[in-house]
């Protein structure tokens, strides 16, 4: 029996014990799909066995506060205290009335200033997510509004006892590693799905391609969908929202609209996924009268800090603000990387996020701009491709701590590992957050391919998307054919409907992808980069098989090998003196096929022990596992 006593609690408190039985599975196949789902691939009757392995966990907890305090939560979860003001506005206003609250832990003394937003009428609220067990004291600041100043009282914050991770460990964070990590320092494991315009997709009813899922909310259809699948986060822009930002104030139609807005926002958090969101609307939308009114655009972050950060969420700014929204192609022409203001809005965000939120801006395709520029293919793509937050000091104001890519690797050939290699070597997070969707520019091959591709090329997470789901009702390159160097997505495959798209195979294998990886210390990987120091997929003149390997030294090696063959290769660098467990995993199923024992048999080009792996089983993508026991 392990014994987890949680660190920000005192160890000699009177504790309750709750036992938990932690189910941890490798799921061999997706629950059984009723006709109802109309997936297109029919239903099965059966499930796959599922190997599980059942651990007792006993997790001490203090006691539920008895103090008699003005409102009660959980550690990490939101709660809403409003103020009424008494002095009269003139509609638009209220966005500049400046409200902080002050909350302070009774015990430790941490103090976090949280920004108030205005509700609509007369009502200023806090969203407040406590971020440690125990009283908090809290103090209204208004210094133009004598009734919204000074107002005190108390928030007791039990400890979160649900199973939803976010809230056990606390916030995603950034903690200078290659990948994000809970407050209480355990890794996450970054896996998104797209959704641009997700305030139109309906919350109260099924809507337009719901297909026969018998879904009551397409909204929440999805994100309780997502959730069974493994997706850990959503990806959104705010595109549809019917809160205009972009005539420089906020009225109380705008008002009304947020607080439609938040059901959103609310419901996703409280499913336990992290909400990566853009801010505002969509970047086309940038006018000068914005970008350069500075009160507004830091009046309009503050609010949607106040409105946000106490959710489980990632600031991504604008969609492909970075490093300027294709300025050289032309797709806006009033700022260039040097003056883009959305850098500008990215301090702003960090100067009032309390909860310190990892930052990011939503990066053009990877043809365009990197981290350094290193990559880039496009000639004269303005600052040589570099990212607009690639100097270290824009870096520091801005906060901006992480790369939201959009890179397409190859399925054809060996990919081209310039991009990945710029983003590993610039030292912070990296998650490849955009690429092909899944019927729209590749099919449930490459959208799984492409995921592998991307997290054994040093990328700490992926962006998954699917038709009408990316974008709901979108006429975006939906008249014409794609090609993603292997298969033709069709004009009629395009037009699948989200109540079948939801549902499509390289969803769920997304979620086996996530399982492999959380069988061992996958953040311990390092990426060979095809220089064949743990790999080489030249099997003989004649033949050899596309790949991409990462390692942990060479007591781990997971090598995904996706040439339209059987081929595999050797693998090198090996601990000569040691058996290795080798398995191959197929990331269609989510099902392990055993190898067996090995030990090295030959010698690389460079006279290091290796293994000359067997063919794969099938002329398939496979990946090859070897664990040194």
């Amino acid at each position: 029996m392990r014994r987890v006593l949680r660190s920000a609690l005192p160890a000699l408190l009177c504790a309750v014990l709750m036992t938990l039985s932690v189910s941890c599975s490798v799921q061999t196949d997706h629950p059984a799909k009723t006709e109802a789902a109309d997936s297109g691939h029919g239903g099965t009757d059966t499930e796959k066995e599922t190997d599980k392995v059942t651990e007792t966990v006993t997790e001490i907890f203090p006691p539920d506060i008895t103090e008699k305090t003005d409102y009660t939560t959980d550690t990490w979860v939101a709660v809403d205290i409003d103020f009424e003001t008494d002095k009269a506005y003139g509609d638009k206003e209220q966005l500049y009335v400046f409200t902080d609250v002050i909350f302070t832990h009774r015990e430790s003394g941490k103090k976090l200033v949280i920004p108030a937003f205005w509700r609509g009428g007369a009502t200023f609220t806090v969203r407040f997510a406590p971020t440690e067990y125990g009283v908090w004291d809290y103090v209204t600041s208004c210094g133009t509004d004598a009734s919204l100043d000074g107002k005190t009282g108390t928030v007791a914050a039990n400890a979160y006892k649900g199973p939803l991770e976010i809230y056990r460990r606390g916030f995603v964070k950034t903690n200078g590693s290659k990948h994000f990590v809970y407050d209480d320092g355990t890794p996450f494991f970054y896996l998104g799905d797209t959704h641009w315009s997700m305030l139109t997709e309906e919350y109260d009813s099924a809507g337009l391609g719901a297909a026969r899922t018998g879904a009551k909310s397409h909204f929440r259809y999805i994100v309780d969908k997502r959730v069974e699948q493994g997706f850990t986060v959503y990806e959104s822009e705010p595109i549809g929202t019917k809160a205009d930002l972009t005539d420089g104030s906020l009225s109380s139609a705008d008002a009304a609209a947020f607080n439609d807005n938040d059901r959103y926002y609310r419901y996703i958090a409280e499913k336990g996924l992290v909400h990566a969101n853009a801010e505002f609307f969509f970047a086309g939308s940038m006018n000068e009268r914005v970008m350069n009114d500075e009160k507004y655009l830091e009046a309009i972050c503050r609010y949607w800090v106040a409105r946000y950060s106490a959710y489980p969420v990632m600031w991504t700014l604008g969609q492909e603000i970075d490093n300027d929204f294709y300025r050289e192609r032309g797709d806006q022409t009033i700022y260039d990387y040097s003056n883009n203001p959305w850098v500008k809005i990215a301090e702003y965000l960090h100067k009032y996020d309390a909860y310190g939120h990892p930052l990011s801006g939503h990066q053009e395709n990877a043809i365009y701009t990197t981290a350094s520029g290193s990559g880039t293919t496009v000639r004269d793509a303005d600052n040589g491709g570099r990212s607009a937050f690639y100097a270290d000091d824009v870096s520091a104001a801005t906060g901006h701590n992480w790369w939201a890519v959009q890179w397409q690797p190859e399925l054809a050939s060996q990919i081209n590992d310039a991009v990945p290699k710029d983003y590993y070597a610039s030292g912070k997070v990296a998650i490849n957050y955009e690429s092909r969707y899944c019927n729209l520019w590749t099919k449930d091959y490459g959208a799984r391919a492409q995921s592998w591709i991307a997290m054994l090329s040093g990328f700490a997470g992926v962006g998954y998307g699917a038709a009408d789901i990316w974008l709901y009702n979108s006429t975006y390159n939906m008249d014409e054919p794609s090609n993603d160097g292997l298969e033709t997505v069709t004009v009629a495959d395009k037009a699948m409907v989200w109540g079948r798209s939801v549902e499509l195979e390289s969803a769920y294998q997304q979620g086996y992808m996530r399982k492999f990886f959380e069988g061992f210390d996958w953040w311990e990987l390092t990426p060979d980069f095809n220089d064949g120091s743990r790999f080489d997929g030249k099997v003989s003149s004649r033949k050899r098989s596309y790949y991409v390997c990462a390692s942990i030294g060479n007591d781990l090696y997971a090598v995904y090998l996706y040439s339209k063959n059987k081929a595999s290769g050797t693998v090198c660098g090996m601990d000569g003196d040691a058996v290795y467990e080798a398995k191959w995993f197929d990331p269609r199923t989510g099902e392990y096929a055993v190898i067996g024992d090995i030990k090295a048999d030959k010698t690389d080009k460079n006279g290091a022990p290796a293994w000359s792996a067997p063919d794969r089983p099938e002329e398939l993508d496979y990946v090859l596992l070897l664990k040194k026991k």
